[in-house]
């Protein structure tokens, strides 16, 4: 009995050994303070190689607010996917690729573990699809991109996310969470993405390694002149959604913040425009 039980504890401790070589210490956060109350703003990515689950537990416990952009729950995620199909026959996405490109995202996500692809929630028949070229049948551009963007991320070993381990946190917590868009708002800001934009992103297949690496190499410096100078022109960082959403945001946590005790996350991409509208409001900004 004891050394069955030594055994578990040696495999819990090189579980735990692991699970802390995939964290990391979270530098994309800043403290936000106005009229000596203090809260933090922290620019997330919605996919990670890495955890930050320590780093968020330590924001997140003294936080009496904590502040998303939109709601993360299945059933919501489950609205995002309806949205994103045709309700008739419309033209394939893979019709205005170039053959040689349809190989190279097919080789990049081939095998295509559906399974693991936790953001998006499709149902049983498209699951049983196992070509990339069949699961994106019937969606529309900007639903097959994510699935095909996440689909590669996740075969890169990119199974985080900053938004729902800090989602899960903060409901472990029982925190008063609080949603800054409606899911039909964000619905909207996918639909509004350029169709142009999402085929010169998919032309450039052969460099998302690069981009994937570029990406993560500037979120864990924490660096956001070098994230906005990025060559990736990832589709939905156009700046009129960006601009747009970064008013929409800041003008519903901004009461949030200057009570204290708050902690909000947004897409890192928001950072910049969000603290400027907050130095223009009084409040002082600092990189934790």
């Amino acid at each position: 009995m004891k050394q069955h039980t030594g055994g578990l504890i040696q495999l819990i401790g090189i579980i735990m050994f692991l699970d802390r070589l995939y964290e990391k210490k979270l530098k994309m956060v800043w403290a936000v303070e106005k009229n000596k109350k203090t809260s933090h703003l922290v620019g997330t990515a919605h996919f990670f190689p890495y955890s930050f689950k320590a780093s968020l537990k330590q924001y997140i416990k003294g936080a009496e607010h904590v502040l998303f952009e939109g709601p993360l729950d299945k059933q919501n995620m489950n609205k995002v996917v309806q949205a994103g199909f045709h309700e008739e026959n419309a033209p394939h996405l893979f019709e205005e690729l170039d053959p040689h490109t349809i190989n190279r995202i097919t080789h990049a996500l081939i095998p295509f573990r559906q399974n693991r692809l936790s953001f998006l929630f499709l149902n049983a028949h498209r699951l049983s699809a196992n070509t990339p070229y069949a699961i994106v049948s019937g969606m529309k551009s900007w639903l097959a991109f994510f699935t095909l963007w996440t689909g590669f991320l996740e075969e890169n070993g990119w199974k985080y996310s900053v938004d729902m381990e800090a989602y899960g946190v903060a409901c472990s917590m029982a925190k008063k969470v609080i949603f800054l868009e409606t899911i039909e708002e964000q619905i909207d800001v996918l639909a509004r993405i350029s169709h142009k934009k999402i085929i010169d992103f998919l032309n450039r297949v052969d460099h998302w390694g690069e981009y994937a690496q570029e990406y993560a190499a500037c979120y864990l410096d924490g660096d956001l002149k070098r994230l906005k100078s990025s060559r990736i022109g990832f589709p939905s960082r156009d700046s009129s959604i960006i601009d747009r959403r970064d008013t929409i945001l800041y003008e519903r946590m901004a009461a949030y913040l200057e009570k204290g005790n708050t902690v909000a996350f947004v897409g890192a991409p928001h950072i910049p425009g969000i603290r400027d509208m907050l130095h223009a409001d009084g409040f002082q900004t600092t990189i934790c």
